[in-house]
């Protein structure tokens, strides 16, 4: 997970929000509260309702520690497409990775074993 920023996920608020340990933040209500937390968030609870928490700028719960409930941004997943060459004596390995499986086999050899999608 990558530590959430408030300049980035203005830059794209659709991004997915989590808590350090995973929990969905189901939305931020404000970025501009007149505070040192001026995050404002909706935040799933352990019973499955929801809580309304705040955040410093950079996602922190508290100033000047760490919690559970510090905000990162959610992984995202990656599509693409790899070409497995064979080698001498039964090795293999994967070259680049490309956006599209006609990009992958336009940049194949004559080694390729297979074109796979990651």
């Amino acid at each position: 997970m990558k530590q959430f920023n408030l300049e980035e996920y203005l830059k794209n608020p659709s991004r997915k929000v989590v808590t350090r340990e995973g929990r969905d933040v189901n939305r931020i209500l404000c970025t501009d509260m007149k505070d040192d937390y001026p995050i404002v968030a909706l935040v799933k609870s352990y019973n499955g309702n929801f809580q309304v928490l705040t955040y410093t700028n950079d996602g922190a719960y508290y100033c000047n520690e760490t919690s559970k409930n510090d905000l990162f941004f959610a992984p995202e997943k990656h599509e693409g497409w790899v070409n497995v060459i064979g080698l001498k004596s039964n090795e293999m390995y994967c070259g680049f990775i490309y956006d599209s499986e006609e990009e992958a086999r336009q940049n194949g050899g004559d080694k390729v074993i297979a074109t796979v999608k990651i």
